[in-house]
């Protein structure tokens, strides 16, 4: 097993630790990228479905639309940062989906 293959095995550790389960590619749920500098993790909701209209009495369909959940993914952004950074690991946040988590001895780019 080379660092790259541990450092993935540790921040798999973390997420199992936090109580989140990596999921199959393609799949809804929390997803793992290796990247030069670490590891991407992301997740994504899963679709709502059916949804209450604003009309009552009144149903509307979203099954190909995703559901914007800013709020979710921002706390669920926070969780996760707060359990790798506990664990002694960098954390990057790339746009509202990802974070880019860091090993402890990455020295950051000048």
């Amino acid at each position: 097993m080379d660092d790259q293959d541990e450092f993935l095995a540790a921040v798999r550790a973390v997420l199992h630790q936090a109580g989140f389960d990596e999921s199959a590619v393609g799949a809804e749920g929390v997803h793992m990228i290796r990247h030069a500098r670490g590891v991407m993790v992301g997740w994504m909701p899963e679709d709502l479905g059916m949804l209450p209209s604003r009309r009552r009495g009144a149903r509307r369909t979203r099954s190909s639309e995703r559901i914007a959940l800013p709020g979710l993914r921002h706390a669920f952004g926070l969780a996760l940062a707060a359990a790798f950074r506990a664990a002694g690991f960098i954390v990057e946040t790339r746009g509202d989906e990802w974070l880019l988590v860091l090993h402890p001895t990455h020295k950051p780019s000048p």
